[in-house]
């Protein structure tokens, strides 16, 4: 019930590249019918992060990474952006052109509205700090180590839980519910298919 598409954030991902075509390619061949929840994957953070030193850069993610992936992430509705390489766990708000499109926290439903993005990098190394300035998109942080657990029960309801390594409990969690024809529709800032199967 899950479509993945991984960039590798190590090698050129601007637009007009080969991996950024083998990434719109991965993305469209998506048939969300049997594969409701599309799920875009990098090591580097190409979304939004509010680690201190992408802060420093004014970026809060890899430069230029959400410039060439927003369009992409919203046209295809990826449900959600995974990024590593930040040593903490952070979600975003649905945000697109780092504004959230939606003032819902914890349960997502209907008409798709923009990519969730999540930093789970609490693995490996030392664990990174935040920057100090609070960024609106930002939902949820927590500078322990950590991993998700994506449940997807059926084609139209998935949770996402985040867990500490160090007791297993939930510390963060949202539901997504939505059917077909909320993803083959128009979403919420008026981006529309050009042609739809919608019954």
């Amino acid at each position: 019930m899950f479509h993945f598409c991984i960039a590798d954030s190590e090698l050129d991902w601007l637009e007009g590249t080969e991996q950024y075509k083998f990434i719109e390619e991965c993305l469209a061949s998506a048939d969300r019918q049997k594969q409701p929840w599309l799920i875009f994957i990098s090591h580097r953070v190409l979304g939004y992060s509010s680690n201190s030193w992408l802060a420093v850069h004014g970026a809060f993610g890899e430069p230029m990474g959400r410039e060439t992936y927003q369009k992409l992430w919203q046209k295809y509705k990826v449900d959600i952006a995974f990024f590593g390489h930040v040593h903490n766990y952070e979600r975003s708000c649905p945000v697109y052109e780092n504004y959230c499109v939606s003032t819902e926290k914890s349960h997502y439903s209907g008409t798709f509205n923009a990519t969730i993005h999540v930093v789970a990098g609490g693995g490996g190394s030392h664990l990174s700090d935040y920057a100090s300035l609070q960024t609106t998109w930002s939902i949820f942080k927590d500078q322990d180590y950590g991993f998700v657990k994506l449940t997807s029960f059926n084609h139209s309801t998935l949770l996402f839980e985040y867990k500490r390594s160090s007791d297993g409990k939930v510390y963060d969690q949202f539901w997504i519910t939505r059917e077909y024809r909320d993803i083959i529709g128009c979403d919420s800032i008026g981006n529309c298919p050009s042609t739809t199967l919608a019954v």
